[in-house]
């Protein structure tokens, strides 16, 4: 059974986000851990508002992807806040990050978790203008 290893920053409503993931990922058949260095895969659920927060997100992506390049965790997902607002500069400075998903896109955390999907070559799905629905019971 593949782990996913969940680092969750910002507001409430990322928390929220990461719980409906782990929840999906969970029906799945995955097992969600609380230690990233025991999963094959990471998901970093980031904010992108508040410059420290801007910069925690990134110190967290780096460290999820320095697990991925000493072999500890097979895949990096980067979700939230600071994907919607940053993504052609995030897909440009961290190839390493296997998916990027945004707040909008919060029911593809299959696709971006499964191994036989190269997600980054999934047309970008956006749902309105791009903001989150909080309709969580359509995925």
């Amino acid at each position: 059974m593949k782990k996913v290893g969940f680092v969750s920053l910002g507001c409430p409503k990322n928390l929220v986000d990461s719980e409906v993931m782990m929840g999906q990922l969970k029906d799945a058949g995955y097992e969600i851990t609380s230690s990233s260095e025991e999963a094959d895969t990471v998901v970093v659920n980031t904010c992108g508002f508040i410059e420290s927060a801007k910069e925690e997100s990134i110190e967290a992506i780096l460290e999820a992807t320095q697990l991925k390049e000493s072999g500890k965790a097979k895949k990096v997902v980067v979700a939230g806040c600071l994907v919607e607002r940053y993504r052609d500069d995030l897909i440009e400075e961290l190839p390493e990050v296997d998916a990027f998903i945004g707040t909008s896109e919060v029911g593809r955390i299959l696709e971006a978790t499964d191994d036989d999907t190269d997600f980054k070559s999934l047309p970008l799905a956006t749902i309105g203008n791009k903001t989150a629905t909080y309709l969580y019971d359509e995925y």
